[in-house]
């Protein structure tokens, strides 16, 4: 539910918002909405994520790219949550470049 509350608190923050990571959530469909996106987007997941499936992913890119907004992608080759230490399938190597990867994505977007 993580991934899916960051990208609506970033439709909600409108101007204010200056960049949103999503670690494998459910994203906005409506495209309408991601139109009044106006920050870019860091997508985390993993490709054997039954909940957030490959087909999802594909289709939140299109999305994006249809509402004019830019999305970056990682896809590890991981479960659900693998950035969750709680987690059984926790991917310690995969979390830590997830997580550089964000605080890099979100660095940049906070340093403009």
């Amino acid at each position: 539910m993580g991934g899916s509350w960051s990208l609506q608190a970033a439709l909600l923050a409108g101007n204010q918002a200056k960049g949103c990571v999503i670690y494998y959530g459910m994203p906005e469909e409506s495209v309408d909405k991601l139109k009044t996106l106006s920050c870019d987007v860091l997508g985390i997941f993993a490709d054997q994520d039954k909940f957030f499936s490959t087909q999802v992913v594909d289709n939140f890119k299109s999305n994006m790219k249809k509402a004019g907004k830019k999305l970056t992608v990682h896809t590890y080759a991981a479960d659900h949550a693998f950035a969750n230490p709680s987690n059984p399938k926790h991917n310690k190597e995969y979390s830590k470049d997830a997580m550089e990867k964000s605080l890099k994505f979100l660095k940049l977007k906070f340093e403009k």
